[in-house]
């Protein structure tokens, strides 16, 4: 989830610099609301599962090849097998977490959660 589509409607009466520090990443708290419409979020919903979709797609495809051809085993393409299991991680493991946030216009599964999105993004490099 994006840090810049949440607001920090709980900090009312409350010195709003240290409230924003305190809540910075933290969503167990005050009340969180994305600023998008649902129009928009419908819209990063549909890239992000174009995203996830196809770079699944495409990364199982490289790896799909680089096993079936042997001319193709050579220590260059060796470190682009790397990224690719890299990005393929992401698309597993991190791209549906944001998916679904975007579906539902609201982070779903908790700080919990949140630590482990931002854990695997990190990573494998997103």
């Amino acid at each position: 989830m994006i840090v810049s589509n949440v607001s920090l409607s709980g900090c009312a009466g409350v010195n709003s610099a240290l409230c924003a520090a305190a809540g910075e990443g933290h969503f167990g708290g005050g009340s969180h609301r994305t600023t998008l419409t649902p129009t928009g979020n419908l819209i990063v919903a549909v890239c992000l599962g174009f995203i996830g979709t196809f770079g699944f797609m495409n990364n199982l495809l490289v790896l799909v090849l680089y096993c079936r051809y042997k001319m193709l085993r050579s220590p260059i393409n060796l470190l682009l097998i790397n990224i690719t299991i890299s990005d393929l991680l992401v698309c597993v493991l991190g791209t549906p977490f944001s998916f679904a946030a975007s579906m539902q216009g609201r982070w779903l599964i908790g700080e919990g959660g949140c630590v482990w999105y931002g854990f695997a993004n990190s990573l494998f490099g997103e």
